[in-house]
C-alpha cells in the first residue's frame, strides 16, 4: 500500500500545484519509482553521516542518487518549460483567464514581475520541495492509519459507514464540499501520526545569540527538538498510548486533556507546512474512498510492523487484503 500511496500524492500534487497529473498511478516505472523514492533516503543517511565523505568519494549509492537528482531536476525544468509554454500562449489567444490557475503558474508569474529579483533556480527548489514532501509524508500519514483500521473492525465498519453517508452512491468523494464532512477519515491518520508521528523531530538554527529558559543558545547551534514526547504526555492528552480518533473530533468530556498544539506534525508559527490543507484533504479522499468501497485486512503480523527513519519514519511493511463491499455505486 505504501509504493501506491506514493504514486497518489504525487500524482494529486503535481495535477494541482503544477498542472500536470503525470499518472504514476497506471505507470509501471516514472519519477516516482525510479527516481523520487531515492532521494529522502539518501538524505536521511546523509544527515546522521559521521562527515561529509560524498565530498571525497562516492559509492555505488552516492552514483545512483546523483542520476536521480539529475533526472528530477530534469523533469522540473521541462515541467516549467512546458508551462511557460501554455502562459505564452494563453496570453496570446486570450482565451484563458489571466490569473495563475497552480502554484507553478503563481510563482513564474511573480517571477516574470518587473524588479523581481527571484530566478528559475528559486522556481525549480520549491517545485522540488512540493514534489518531494508531497510524495513522502501524506502517504506516510494514510499507511499509519491503515495500520490501525486493518486491526479493528468496529473502526472500520464505523469509517465506512461514515464515508458511505457522505459519499452517497458515489465509489470517490466528488467535491470538496463534501470532503469537509469527511471528518472522522482525517481524525483516523491524525491520531494514527500522534503514535507514530512521521516527522520525528524539528531543526532549528539561531540566527543571533538568545536565551530560552534560561539555556544559553549561540548562534549558529544546530538545536533539534522531538516531536515525540509531548505527543505521548499525559499532560498533553488523556490516556496518551490509547488510538483514539473521537479526540480529534470533540473534547467535551470534563477530565479530558487535549493540547492540539502538542501536535506538530505539521510544523507552527511562519514556517508552518504550507501543504498541511493538500495533506488534509488528500486523507480524506483516500480513507473514504478505500472505507466506503473496500473492506481491509493487514496481511501480516501488525506487531511485526515497525518504523523505518527515512526522513519520513515509514511503517517496515504494510501489505493490506482488499474486499469489495457490497454497495451500490454510480
Amino acid at each position: 500500500m505504501i509504493d501506491d500511496l506514493k504514486r497518489f500524492t504525487v500524482d494529486v500534487t503535481s495535477a494541482l500545484a503544477f498542472g500536470e497529473d503525470p499518472n504514476t498511478l497506471e505507470k509501471e516505472r516514472g519519477l516516482i519509482r525510479e527516481h523520487l523514492t531515492q532521494l529522502l533516503p539518501m538524505l536521511m543517511f546523509r544527515l546522521n553521516a559521521p562527515f561529509a565523505y560524498w565530498h571525497y568519494i562516492r559509492f555505488a549509492r552516492d552514483r545512483r542518487f546523483d542520476r536521480a537528482m539529475i533526472e528530477v531536476h530534469r523533469y522540473v525544468r521541462a515541467l516549467m518549460m512546458r508551462t511557460r509554454e501554455r502562459m505564452r500562449a494563453d496570453a496570446v489567444s486570450m482565451e484563458q483567464d489571466s490569473a495563475p490557475r497552480n502554484l507553478l503558474e503563481a510563482m513564474l508569474a511573480l517571477q516574470d514581475a518587473p524588479g523581481s529579483a527571484i530566478t528559475d533556480d528559486t522556481v525549480a527548489a520549491n517545485v522540488l520541495t512540493l514534489l518531494v514532501a508531497g510524495e513522502d509524508t501524506t502517504a506516510t500519514s494514510i499507511a499509519w492509519a491503515l495500520r490501525f483500521l486493518g486491526t479493528d473492525d468496529a473502526l472500520q465498519a464505523r469509517v465506512a459507514a461514515h464515508a458511505r453517508a457522505v459519499l452517497g452512491g458515489a465509489s470517490v468523494c466528488a467535491s470538496y464540499q463534501a470532503a469537509r464532512d469527511l471528518d472522522l477519515c482525517e481524525a483516523v491518520c491524525t491520531e494514527a501520526t500522534r503514535l507514530h508521528p512521521i516527522a520525528p523531530y524539528v531543526s532549528f538554527e539561531p540566527l543571533e545569540d538568545v536565551c530560552l529558559q534560561g539555556v544559553r543558545l549561540p548562534k549558529g547551534a544546530k538545536l533539534f527538538f522531538l516531536n515525540r514526547p509531548p505527543m505521548m504526555d499525559a499532560a498533553n492528552f488523556s490516556d496518551p498510548s490509547r488510538y483514539d480518533p473521537d479526540r480529534w473530533l470533540h473534547n467535551d468530556a470534563p477530565d479530558a486533556v487535549h493540547a492540539s498544539r502538542a501536535y506538530m506534525q505539521f510544523g507552527a508559527g511562519p514556517r508552518v507546512c504550507p501543504g498541511r490543507h493538500l495533506a488534509s484533504v488528500e486523507m480524506r479522499l483516500v480513507i473514504s474512498m478505500l472505507m466506503a468501497n473496500f473492506s481491509a485486512r493487514i496481511a501480516m503480523n501488525a506487531a511485526d510492523i515497525t518504523e523505518v527513519c527515512a526522513f519520513a519514519t515509514r511503517p517496515s511493511a504494510m501489505p493490506m487484503r482488499l474486499a469489495l463491499r457490497d454497495v451500490a455505486i454510480v
